[in-house]
């Protein structure tokens, strides 16, 4: 009965807003995997060593050990986030972790906003430079942690709003990339599946799967200068389903975007400004939501501490 209820509670929400700012956060939301976001932009400090000659090998004075610290201003228009990533490399192997904080998330129905710490995520990944075959290969694990309160609440005028800024659940995510070199330009791929957890919804005890993701990304930049490169990323996604107590959802995403991004460099520093164009959001005939998103803007600043 439970589960009948709720399910007809979402199918009425998306019915009444269906034209409304509502459907299009929802899908913003639905369609983002920050843990994907975060391991598709940050790309392997070795890149940008071998990126920076215009030999064909592994530069001699590439060390042994590097640390990267980088600020990301990622903003749409129901959320303004800053997200701290750490990267410390040792050889062929990496660590990473990824801090978000909310300097505003809005509930879109009443525009209320709440500020705090998101979910953190912490990774470890492995890379290698094939130098007869001009490319490199990288493969990522990373484990995003429920530390962002999922019942985060403002009160306004006696009306109590729920923004959550974190998901309740232990995800999972799992990469693959490729970068091959010719000359300035520098070809990638990237293929990537999170496993969403489960939780318990508060108000009704019902057992909640939020759906897995998974993201196909091929892009390519162009090293104008030296100290400036042009990039440009098309991404395919699939955001499968959420499940009530086992019973499917027809929340189901498809959707395609693509991602411009101007990258600088000055001394330690690397600055990077980019955008995430939607460009086509399918949902089954029957889904409850519109197939509208919003675009993003990030701005990034990467230093290299050693």
């Amino acid at each position: 009965m439970k589960k009948l209820v709720l399910m007809l509670i979402l199918a009425s929400i998306g019915f009444v807003y269906a034209q409304e700012p509502w459907a299009d956060a929802y899908n913003d939301n639905h369609s983002t995997d920050t843990t994907a976001d975060e391991i598709i932009n940050n790309e392997p400090i070795t890149i940008s060593t071998i990126t920076g000659t215009n030999d064909t090998s592994t530069p001699d004075d590439t060390p042994e050990m590097d640390m990267t610290i980088s600020a990301e201003t990622y903003y749409t228009e129901f959320s303004r986030k800053i997200t701290i990533p750490l990267w410390y490399r040792f050889r062929d192997f990496g660590v990473s972790a990824s801090i978000p904080f909310y300097l505003a998330k809005e509930e879109p129905m009443s525009g209320e906003a709440l500020s705090g710490v998101g979910d953190i995520s912490l990774g470890f990944s492995y890379g290698k430079y094939l130098e007869k075959q001009n490319m490199y290969l990288d493969f990522n694990f990373t484990a995003k942690m429920p530390t962002g309160d999922p019942e985060a609440e403002t009160e306004v005028d006696g009306t109590t709003y729920t923004i959550p800024l974190g998901t309740d659940t232990w995800d999972f995510t799992g990469a693959a990339s490729a970068y091959y070199f010719m000359d300035d330009f520098t070809f990638k791929g990237n293929l990537v599946y999170t496993m969403n957890g489960e939780y318990v919804d508060a108000t009704s005890d019902i057992e909640i799967d939020r759906g897995d993701n998974f993201l196909f990304v091929a892009g390519a930049d162009y090293r104008w200068q030296y100290r400036l490169v042009f990039g440009i990323n098309a991404n395919y996604g699939i955001h499968s389903a959420q499940t009530l107590d086992g019973v499917e959802g027809i929340d189901k995403m498809v959707f395609m975007d693509i991602k411009p991004v101007v990258k600088y460099q000055i001394s330690l520093f690397e600055f990077v400004v980019g955008a995430k164009i939607p460009l086509s959001t399918d949902l089954p005939d029957d889904s409850w939501n519109e197939g509208n998103r919003n675009m993003a803007f990030f701005l990034r600043t990467n230093y290299k501490l050693f």
